[in-house]
């Protein structure tokens, strides 16, 4: 199969379908430290549970663009 006909075959598939394959191969060109990505999630949690305990303070994305 050419890559126009696996390009023309992709793009009818449903967009999750085609999500999945964008991240899969977005993901072969740079593939992400098990260790790093660990610690992401883990850092990732921490924020979540703060934020749900009212210790972390945030401001609107207005603020952090500076729009009116």
């Amino acid at each position: 199969m050419s890559n126009t006909e696996i390009i023309s075959e992709a793009l009818n598939l449903p967009v999750a379908e085609r999500l999945l394959i964008v991240n899969t191969l977005v993901k072969s060109f740079n593939p992400m430290d098990s260790e790093i990505e660990k610690k992401w999630l883990d850092e990732v949690t921490h924020r979540k549970n703060l934020l749900e305990e009212g210790k972390l303070d945030t401001i609107s994305y207005s603020e952090f663009f500076g729009e009116d």
